[in-house]
């Protein structure tokens, strides 16, 4: 089976799981959950995509996941600041000591590097500017998750890790599947680590009314957090 087979297969499969999900809510079964609500790609999901996107095992694709999910969850702890190479960056809130103080929970931030934005089609019209533009974040940030450092995550206490050129591989795959999942709809969880979707806001005045200015519809990429890397951030 070619790899264009087992990606139409893939999106028939969730297609039809889409459809039965707004049937069972038309037939009132009491599955009010499905109802106008995204599919979630979870983490084997995703592991199969990349799989299949980048020629890897199951069980390397598996290694690239969790060595992006660890190095960022241990680096968030420390209150680094991460670029993950051609995807994003994650941050925990600037109000995260106010946040401390008044008992509150501390937040972790995403922002989408431009060429994610792009492949996702975020700011229309501005797709091929963003789509060559570097990633700000990465020159920046405290700890850079790269195929370098995903190939070092996967040797420890292993004798077998990736070599760097099998972890850029890797990597590329874990960035066109989770761009491919959004694009689709679909929201992607990563259990314990977290969850992608993407916002859509309307058009919308400015709270100045004399000015005026409408500010556009655009698509935002969301993250909120899972339970075990809130318990490691607070």
């Amino acid at each position: 089976m070619n790899r264009d087979t087992q990606r139409r297969q893939g999106r028939s499969r969730r297609s039809v799981l889409r459809t039965l999900g707004v049937g069972t809510v038309v037939f009132g079964t009491g599955v009010a959950a499905l109802s106008g609500r995204a599919l979630a790609m979870n983490k084997a999901e995703l592991i199969e995509a990349m799989a299949s996107e980048a020629g890897l095992s199951k069980a390397d694709a598996k290694r690239t996941v969790d060595a992006i999910t660890g190095a960022t969850t241990k680096a968030l702890k420390k209150g680094d600041r991460i670029a993950v190479v051609g995807f994003g960056s994650f941050r925990t809130s600037k109000r995260a000591a106010r946040a401390e103080a008044a008992g509150k929970q501390t937040t972790v931030r995403f922002e989408p590097c431009p060429a994610f934005a792009a492949a996702l089609d975020l700011s229309p019209g501005k797709g091929d500017d963003r789509r060559n533009q570097s990633c700000p974040a990465e020159r920046t940030a405290d700890l850079v998750v790269d195929a370098a450092l995903i190939a070092s995550e996967t040797r420890r206490g292993s004798d077998r890790g990736l070599s760097e050129a099998t972890a850029g591989k890797a990597l590329d795959a874990f960035v066109d599947a989770t761009a491919a999942a959004l694009r689709g709809d679909d929201d992607v969880t990563l259990a314990g680590f977290g969850s992608f979707s993407i916002s859509k806001r309307s058009a919308r005045t400015g709270r100045n009314p004399q000015r005026e200015k409408e500010s556009s519809a655009k698509n935002e990429v969301k993250f909120k957090a899972g339970a075990e890397l809130s318990k490691a951030v607070n």
